[in-house]
């Protein structure tokens, strides 16, 4: 401990505060670092690392930066917002007026100390739900009955008047119903059961969960004939127990609150606690073998494309459509999974328009409410996913996120072309993944070769698709037998995006070097003219390119290794290619061992210090 405080005294953090044997505050300047040093061995995982952070927003005065070790790795911290940071920053280097003191009230330490007991909870009902084999097969089935009751609890908490409608349940309150307490007490707790069961038939529909498509459509979170598979009673018991029975809200022996609920947890803490148990729980080798994009990416990829939203002016952030008052900024993600762009991209809209956007914060969080029911879109071809991206987000507060199923969002019509401002994704990749020999493939190329006239000339409409095929040796476009669905996805994702959108998108890294896909970098980009050597043509300006370890996505099992593609769609055909920010990534804060992600720190996370180059402008390749 003592090294520790002499490196941040040279950083020119002299105060120094003792808490106790393992944390310490060093300070300067009424800027605060919280330094916890866990055992030795210890591995600094991301709940581990929330739930410390938690523990740094309770201390007097408040820490700007907490710095986590375990001896061997480390984790630096912006507290307030969060957010893995690359390294402390030097006291004199820092911008005081960038830091924001906040006074935590007992509620936000009564929230903070619920996050680890809300964490021990849901890991408990997981193991209840899965050992007990309750009508469910395996642990994502699990994870989805969880999704169902947190659903009612959110329902209940909102609606507390609510009466039913149907059946024998006609004219009673859900929130009599749902209940522990009357579960806990009935003579015939399966009949209350079937009550629970009957009445989620009508709540799930509930027109304040309904979220609305391009098209106007209605997108519902459970499919019509979605039922709670749960039968037992001790089940049932045991997960509303942990929902509602949260207990008093006491800080120092004062009572604020005799009987609190989730309703009165302040900021992320259930959203977070939720991520938890998805990172953790989510079985990768069932179902559809979906996997989540590793945190590290996922914050790496939003953190660039939301700078630069911003970097661009507030007006593309705040804008309004004039004639129906509904905000105009769009992100998507058309393969969502759990929604994990979607929520970092929410956290940071957030941020920026309630902490660092300067005017009117009233007309502000009154905007940023409006946001989350038109703003983040996503799509994703499995109903499991779809339905744990729309409880994910409505605990982030997005109760009516326009995410939706769709069989395919290569070819879904609910996705306008041209309305979107970035798209932020991680699509499925397979060379030769879709062949016109395969029932459906045909049909795909043939529609991403619309924009290939009779002569084989290739139109390069601004909302064109051309990738199902490519050009002959005489420059004639023909369509393809086969084709990667990954480089369909980009041209899709360049039509959805309005003229000037970001897409930050996972691509294989033969895309970006094999000859064979030379055609689609000359898409993307134009050719390069020998003599002036500037490209022509193309459809989209490229940002950056940042190459990611082999280690990434090998939990999934995936062997191809990947990069970050970023390009911005040309605003109108003349636009000049600039500098490309290129950067290779050797290590990503975690190796696979045993097919387990062991978690080594922010030491070894290239992702954060490549991040904090692109935002400062860095023009020098990053090797």
């Amino acid at each position: 401990m003592q090294e520790l405080k002499e490196k941040l005294g040279k950083m020119g953090y002299k105060e120094v505060i003792e808490i106790d044997e393992t944390s310490f505050m060093a300070g300067g300047n009424d800027v605060y670092v919280y330094v916890k040093k866990v055992e030795d061995g210890v591995e600094l995982t991301p709940d581990l690392v929330d739930a410390i952070n938690y523990d740094a927003m309770e201390l007097n005065p408040f820490p700007a930066y907490a710095w986590i070790t375990n001896g061997v790795n480390n984790v630096y911290l912006n507290v307030e917002e969060m957010k893995n940071i690359p390294e402390i920053p030097v006291l004199k280097d820092i911008d005081k007026l960038n830091i924001r003191k906040r006074e935590y009230t007992p509620i936000d330490k009564w929230s903070n100390r619920m996050y680890e007991t809300l964490q021990r909870r849901f890991d408990a009902i997981h193991e209840q739900i899965y050992a007990m084999k309750d009508h469910v097969n395996n642990s994502n089935d699990a994870i989805d009955e969880i999704c169902k009751f947190v659903f009612m609890e959110v329902f209940r908490l909102n609606n507390p008047d609510y009466k039913l409608k149907r059946g024998n349940l006609a004219g009673r309150r859900f929130s009599e119903i749902f209940d522990y307490s009357y579960l806990q007490n009935a003579e015939d707790r399966k009949k209350v059961v079937e009550e629970i069961r009957e009445a989620f038939k009508e709540i799930k529909d509930h027109e304040d969960y309904v979220a609305i498509n391009d098209q106007g459509e209605k997108i519902k979170i459970f499919s019509p004939d979605e039922y709670i598979k749960l039968q037992n009673p001790d089940i049932y018991e045991s997960i509303m127990k942990a929902l509602q029975d949260l207990g008093s809200i006491s800080i120092n022996g004062e009572v604020y609150k005799e009987r609190a609920t989730l309703a009165d947890l302040s900021g992320d803490v259930l959203g977070r606690v939720f991520d938890v148990v998805l990172r953790r729980k989510y079985k990768n080798d069932e179902g559809m073998a979906t996997y989540l994009t590793p945190r590290q990416v996922t914050e790496a990829a939003v953190e660039m494309v939301i700078h630069d939203l911003i970097e661009e002016g507030t007006s593309r952030i705040i804008g309004r459509d004039p004639e129906t008052g509904i905000p105009t900024l769009r992100i998507l993600d058309p393969c969502c999974g759990s929604g994990g762009f979607l929520i970092k991209a929410l956290i940071k809209i957030r941020n920026f328009l309630l902490y660092d956007l300067s005017g009117d914060k009233k007309e502000h969080e009154k905007l940023f409410k409006e946001m989350v029911d038109h703003c983040f879109v996503g799509a994703d071809n499995s109903p499991g996913m779809v339905l744990k991206a729309r409880i994910n987000m409505a605990l982030h507060g997005a109760v009516k996120a326009p995410i939706f199923q769709t069989l395919n969002s290569l070819t879904n019509t609910g996705l306008k072309p041209e309305t979107f401002d970035a798209i932020i994704t991680n699509p499925p990749f397979k060379k030769g993944g879709i062949s016109a020999k395969v029932k459906g493939g045909k049909e795909i190329i043939e529609m991403y070769s619309r924009d290939i006239d009779e002569d084989g000339n290739n139109r390069m409409s601004p909302d064109g698709l051309s990738l199902g095929a490519k050009p002959n040796s005489k420059g004639k476009w023909k369509p393809v037998n086969s084709i990667d669905p990954a480089v369909l996805f980009i041209d899709r994702c360049l039509q959805l995006l309005k003229p000037g959108g970001l897409l930050m998108i996972v691509v294989p890294d033969g895309i970006l070097s094999n000859s064979e896909y030379q055609y689609v970098r000359e898409y993307i980009m134009g050719k390069k003219n020998s003599v002036t050597g500037e490209f022509e043509g193309g459809k989209a300006i490229l940002k950056a390119v940042i190459s990611l370890p082999q280690e990434t996505f090998k939990l999934s099992g995936a062997g191809a290794k990947t990069s970050l593609l970023y390009l911005k769609k040309k605003e109108h055909a003349g636009e000049k290619q600039g500098p490309v920010f290129m950067a290779v990534a050797d290590e990503v804060g975690f190796v696979v061992k045993n097919n387990v992600e062991v978690q080594l720190g922010d030491d070894h996370n290239d992702l954060l210090k490549i991040v904090e180059a692109y935002k400062k402008g860095v023009p020098e390749n990053m090797e």
